[in-house]
Protein backbone atom coordinates (compact mmCIF):
# COMPACT_ATOMS: atom_id res chain seq x y z
CA UNK A 1 0.00 0.00 0.00
CA UNK A 2 1.19 3.18 -0.87
CA UNK A 3 1.33 5.97 1.75
CA UNK A 4 1.39 9.06 -0.51
CA UNK A 5 2.44 10.51 -4.30
CA UNK A 6 3.74 13.92 -4.85
CA UNK A 7 3.36 16.11 -7.71
CA UNK A 8 6.25 17.27 -9.21
CA UNK A 9 4.53 19.39 -11.88
CA UNK A 10 2.83 21.47 -9.00
CA UNK A 11 4.56 24.05 -6.54
CA UNK A 12 3.69 26.73 -4.08
CA UNK A 13 2.79 30.04 -4.64
CA UNK A 14 2.75 32.17 -1.61
CA UNK A 15 0.43 34.97 -1.18
CA UNK A 16 0.67 37.66 1.72
CA UNK A 17 -0.07 40.90 3.13
CA UNK A 18 -2.89 43.35 4.13
CA UNK A 19 -4.44 43.60 0.64
CA UNK A 20 -3.72 39.81 -0.64
CA UNK A 21 -7.51 38.78 -0.20
CA UNK A 22 -8.56 41.63 -1.96
CA UNK A 23 -6.30 41.17 -4.75
CA UNK A 24 -7.40 37.38 -5.28
CA UNK A 25 -10.66 37.83 -4.53
CA UNK A 26 -10.84 40.34 -7.90
CA UNK A 27 -9.08 37.39 -10.04
CA UNK A 28 -10.52 34.54 -8.95
CA UNK A 29 -13.73 32.31 -9.27
CA UNK A 30 -13.80 31.89 -5.41
CA UNK A 31 -13.19 33.88 -2.63
CA UNK A 32 -10.53 33.39 -0.47
CA UNK A 33 -11.89 34.24 2.71
CA UNK A 34 -12.93 30.41 3.58
CA UNK A 35 -9.04 29.39 3.66
CA UNK A 36 -7.49 28.24 6.34
CA UNK A 37 -4.75 25.66 7.74
CA UNK A 38 -7.22 22.82 7.34
CA UNK A 39 -9.59 23.81 4.94
CA UNK A 40 -9.28 24.19 1.07
CA UNK A 41 -10.43 26.88 -1.63
CA UNK A 42 -10.67 25.39 -4.74
CA UNK A 43 -11.05 28.02 -8.02
CA UNK A 44 -9.22 28.74 -11.20
CA UNK A 45 -8.12 32.04 -12.88
CA UNK A 46 -8.82 32.84 -16.33
CA UNK A 47 -8.29 34.98 -19.11
CA UNK A 48 -10.88 38.18 -19.49
CA UNK A 49 -12.43 36.26 -22.34
CA UNK A 50 -13.46 32.86 -19.76
CA UNK A 51 -10.35 30.82 -20.71
CA UNK A 52 -9.05 28.59 -18.52
CA UNK A 53 -5.19 29.76 -17.13
CA UNK A 54 -5.22 28.14 -13.20
CA UNK A 55 -6.60 25.43 -11.34
CA UNK A 56 -5.83 26.50 -7.91
CA UNK A 57 -6.30 24.85 -4.16
CA UNK A 58 -5.80 27.42 -1.28
CA UNK A 59 -4.89 27.31 2.04
CA UNK A 60 -4.22 30.25 4.97
CA UNK A 61 -1.65 28.67 7.45
CA UNK A 62 -2.35 32.41 9.04
CA UNK A 63 -4.11 34.99 8.60
CA UNK A 64 -3.50 37.65 5.60
CA UNK A 65 -1.32 34.54 4.00
CA UNK A 66 -2.30 32.33 1.13
CA UNK A 67 -0.72 29.36 0.14
CA UNK A 68 -1.58 28.27 -3.36
CA UNK A 69 -1.47 25.12 -4.74
CA UNK A 70 -0.64 25.39 -8.68
CA UNK A 71 0.81 24.51 -11.91
CA UNK A 72 3.18 25.79 -13.39
CA UNK A 73 3.66 28.22 -10.18
CA UNK A 74 6.41 30.49 -11.92
CA UNK A 75 4.36 31.45 -14.45
CA UNK A 76 1.08 32.00 -12.16
CA UNK A 77 2.87 34.39 -10.25
CA UNK A 78 4.29 35.88 -12.65
CA UNK A 79 0.50 36.56 -14.20
CA UNK A 80 -0.58 37.48 -10.56
CA UNK A 81 2.20 40.36 -10.11
CA UNK A 82 0.74 41.89 -13.11
CA UNK A 83 -2.20 42.85 -11.63
CA UNK A 84 -0.61 43.56 -8.07
CA UNK A 85 -0.30 47.56 -9.02
CA UNK A 86 -0.16 49.02 -5.70
CA UNK A 87 -1.66 46.74 -3.43
CA UNK A 88 0.36 45.93 -0.61
CA UNK A 89 0.95 42.12 -0.91
CA UNK A 90 3.94 39.98 -1.38
CA UNK A 91 4.11 37.30 -4.15
CA UNK A 92 6.51 34.71 -3.76
CA UNK A 93 7.08 30.88 -5.50
CA UNK A 94 7.95 28.62 -2.70
CA UNK A 95 8.19 25.41 -4.73
CA UNK A 96 11.40 25.01 -4.26
CA UNK A 97 11.39 25.24 -0.23
CA UNK A 98 7.80 23.32 -0.10
CA UNK A 99 6.62 19.67 -1.75
CA UNK A 100 2.76 19.50 -2.94
CA UNK A 101 0.83 15.97 -2.77
CA UNK A 102 -1.18 13.64 -1.57
CA UNK A 103 -1.76 10.77 0.79
CA UNK A 104 -3.71 8.36 1.69
CA UNK A 105 -2.05 7.67 5.31
CA UNK A 106 -1.59 11.09 6.58
CA UNK A 107 0.33 9.67 9.38
CA UNK A 108 3.11 9.25 6.98
CA UNK A 109 3.63 12.93 6.81
CA UNK A 110 6.12 14.65 9.47
CA UNK A 111 4.01 17.28 12.08
CA UNK A 112 5.24 19.79 9.53
CA UNK A 113 2.72 19.14 6.91
CA UNK A 114 -0.28 21.02 6.17
CA UNK A 115 -2.98 18.67 4.66
CA UNK A 116 -6.48 18.90 3.85
CA UNK A 117 -9.34 16.87 2.16
CA UNK A 118 -9.36 17.75 -1.75
CA UNK A 119 -12.21 19.84 -2.43
CA UNK A 120 -12.80 18.30 -5.69
CA UNK A 121 -14.12 14.67 -4.22
CA UNK A 122 -14.18 13.18 -0.58
CA UNK A 123 -13.03 9.91 -2.05
CA UNK A 124 -9.31 11.07 -3.43
CA UNK A 125 -6.47 11.30 -0.84
CA UNK A 126 -5.85 14.48 1.17
CA UNK A 127 -3.83 16.68 -0.74
CA UNK A 128 -0.50 18.06 1.55
CA UNK A 129 1.82 20.83 1.70
CA UNK A 130 5.39 20.32 3.15
CA UNK A 131 8.79 22.00 3.78
CA UNK A 132 11.12 19.82 1.61
CA UNK A 133 13.57 20.11 4.53
CA UNK A 134 11.36 18.21 6.71
CA UNK A 135 10.51 15.34 4.05
CA UNK A 136 13.13 14.15 1.65
CA UNK A 137 11.12 11.06 0.64
CA UNK A 138 10.45 10.75 -3.05
CA UNK A 139 6.94 9.00 -4.09
CA UNK A 140 7.14 5.54 -6.58
CA UNK A 141 5.90 5.92 -10.22
CA UNK A 142 3.98 3.24 -8.99
CA UNK A 143 1.79 5.97 -6.70
CA UNK A 144 1.47 8.29 -9.41
CA UNK A 145 -0.49 4.90 -11.20
CA UNK A 146 -2.20 4.48 -8.21
CA UNK A 147 -3.49 8.03 -7.33
CA UNK A 148 -4.32 8.91 -11.68
CA UNK A 149 -6.70 5.07 -11.52
CA UNK A 150 -8.54 6.42 -8.68
CA UNK A 151 -8.52 9.69 -10.04
CA UNK A 152 -10.13 8.61 -13.35
CA UNK A 153 -12.36 6.04 -11.34
CA UNK A 154 -14.01 8.83 -9.93
CA UNK A 155 -14.37 11.05 -12.95
CA UNK A 156 -12.33 13.91 -11.13
CA UNK A 157 -10.47 15.90 -13.70
CA UNK A 158 -7.38 17.77 -13.21
CA UNK A 159 -7.71 20.48 -15.26
CA UNK A 160 -3.94 21.41 -15.94
CA UNK A 161 -3.91 17.85 -17.49
CA UNK A 162 -7.86 17.78 -18.99
CA UNK A 163 -8.05 21.66 -20.13
CA UNK A 164 -5.98 23.51 -22.97
CA UNK A 165 -5.04 26.78 -21.41
CA UNK A 166 -6.38 30.27 -23.14
CA UNK A 167 -8.90 27.56 -25.54
CA UNK A 168 -11.49 25.31 -22.59
CA UNK A 169 -13.70 27.29 -20.42
CA UNK A 170 -13.67 25.87 -17.17
CA UNK A 171 -17.56 24.80 -17.16
CA UNK A 172 -16.39 22.13 -19.46
CA UNK A 173 -13.63 20.95 -17.07
CA UNK A 174 -16.94 20.34 -14.41
CA UNK A 175 -15.56 22.87 -12.04
CA UNK A 176 -19.09 23.70 -11.62
CA UNK A 177 -19.85 19.99 -10.08
CA UNK A 178 -17.20 20.45 -8.25
CA UNK A 179 -17.55 23.34 -6.11
CA UNK A 180 -14.94 25.75 -7.96
CA UNK A 181 -17.32 28.55 -8.93
CA UNK A 182 -19.33 31.09 -6.54
CA UNK A 183 -21.81 32.34 -8.87
CA UNK A 184 -23.01 35.58 -6.21
CA UNK A 185 -19.17 36.82 -5.79
CA UNK A 186 -18.36 39.78 -6.94
CA UNK A 187 -16.84 40.57 -10.10
CA UNK A 188 -13.43 38.49 -11.73
CA UNK A 189 -11.55 38.30 -14.59
CA UNK A 190 -13.68 35.65 -16.80
CA UNK A 191 -16.60 35.92 -14.62
CA UNK A 192 -18.80 37.54 -17.40
CA UNK A 193 -18.45 34.48 -20.05
CA UNK A 194 -18.63 32.28 -17.05
CA UNK A 195 -21.82 33.47 -16.07
CA UNK A 196 -23.54 33.66 -18.99
CA UNK A 197 -22.35 30.27 -20.03
CA UNK A 198 -24.55 29.39 -16.59
CA UNK A 199 -27.63 31.25 -17.11
CA UNK A 200 -27.91 30.52 -20.54
CA UNK A 201 -27.30 27.07 -20.26
CA UNK A 202 -24.64 27.01 -23.44
CA UNK A 203 -22.54 24.12 -21.64
CA UNK A 204 -22.73 21.16 -24.51
CA UNK A 205 -19.30 20.03 -24.15
CA UNK A 206 -17.81 18.70 -21.29
CA UNK A 207 -15.51 16.20 -20.11
CA UNK A 208 -16.74 12.85 -19.29
CA UNK A 209 -15.40 9.80 -18.01
CA UNK A 210 -14.85 6.93 -20.59
CA UNK A 211 -14.40 3.30 -20.32
CA UNK A 212 -12.44 0.94 -23.29
CA UNK A 213 -10.31 -2.05 -23.30
CA UNK A 214 -6.91 -2.27 -24.32
CA UNK A 215 -3.94 0.33 -24.76
CA UNK A 216 -4.70 4.03 -23.80
CA UNK A 217 -6.17 6.67 -26.78
CA UNK A 218 -3.30 9.56 -27.10
CA UNK A 219 -4.10 12.44 -25.71
CA UNK A 220 -6.77 14.94 -28.31
CA UNK A 221 -7.09 12.21 -30.22
CA UNK A 222 -10.38 12.41 -31.88
CA UNK A 223 -13.46 10.83 -30.85
CA UNK A 224 -15.32 10.05 -34.29
CA UNK A 225 -18.89 8.42 -34.78
CA UNK A 226 -19.56 7.73 -38.02
CA UNK A 227 -17.07 9.83 -39.61
CA UNK A 228 -17.65 12.81 -37.41
CA UNK A 229 -16.12 14.26 -34.38
CA UNK A 230 -17.93 14.39 -31.20
CA UNK A 231 -15.17 14.64 -28.78
CA UNK A 232 -11.27 14.44 -28.17
CA UNK A 233 -9.42 12.18 -25.35
CA UNK A 234 -7.85 13.98 -22.77
CA UNK A 235 -5.88 11.70 -19.57
CA UNK A 236 -6.15 8.18 -19.82
CA UNK A 237 -4.83 5.18 -18.37
CA UNK A 238 -5.72 1.18 -18.21
CA UNK A 239 -8.93 1.54 -19.06
CA UNK A 240 -9.86 4.75 -17.54
CA UNK A 241 -10.31 7.98 -19.27
CA UNK A 242 -11.63 11.75 -19.85
CA UNK A 243 -12.47 13.21 -22.87
CA UNK A 244 -14.13 16.23 -23.67
CA UNK A 245 -17.58 15.38 -25.43
CA UNK A 246 -19.91 17.22 -27.37
CA UNK A 247 -22.96 15.62 -25.58
CA UNK A 248 -25.67 16.66 -28.27
CA UNK A 249 -23.29 15.12 -31.43
CA UNK A 250 -21.93 12.13 -29.54
CA UNK A 251 -25.75 11.28 -27.93
CA UNK A 252 -27.32 11.93 -31.52
CA UNK A 253 -24.90 9.53 -33.22
CA UNK A 254 -25.41 6.60 -30.43
CA UNK A 255 -29.43 7.02 -30.79
CA UNK A 256 -28.54 5.98 -34.25
CA UNK A 257 -26.61 3.04 -33.64
CA UNK A 258 -22.93 4.74 -34.39
CA UNK A 259 -20.44 3.84 -32.25
CA UNK A 260 -17.91 6.09 -30.42
CA UNK A 261 -14.13 5.75 -31.78
CA UNK A 262 -10.72 6.78 -30.23
CA UNK A 263 -8.56 5.73 -32.79
CA UNK A 264 -8.86 1.80 -32.80
CA UNK A 265 -10.29 1.69 -29.13
CA UNK A 266 -14.42 2.12 -28.99
CA UNK A 267 -15.39 4.73 -26.09
CA UNK A 268 -18.09 4.07 -24.16
CA UNK A 269 -19.48 7.04 -22.01
CA UNK A 270 -19.59 6.32 -18.42
CA UNK A 271 -20.54 9.94 -16.91
CA UNK A 272 -19.95 9.62 -12.70
CA UNK A 273 -23.47 10.26 -10.63
CA UNK A 274 -22.52 13.93 -9.65
CA UNK A 275 -21.71 15.06 -13.03
CA UNK A 276 -24.60 17.10 -14.59
CA UNK A 277 -24.87 15.66 -18.25
CA UNK A 278 -25.95 17.90 -20.90
CA UNK A 279 -29.61 17.44 -22.17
Amino acid sequence: MVDFVSFPKRGLVCVAGPDAATLLDGLLTHNVDGAGPETCIYAAMLTPQGKFLFELFITAPEAGTYWIDVSEPASFAKRLSLYRLRSNVTIEDKSEAFLVGAAWQTSALPTSALFYPDPRNADLPHRFIVPRADFASQSEPAASATYEQERLGLGVPDLAADLLVEKDFILEGLMDEMGGVDFHKGCYVGQEMTSRMKRRTTVKTKLCRVRFDGAAPEFETPILADGWEVGRMRSASQGLGLALIRFDRAQKAMAEGHELRAGEQTIKLDPPEWMIVPA
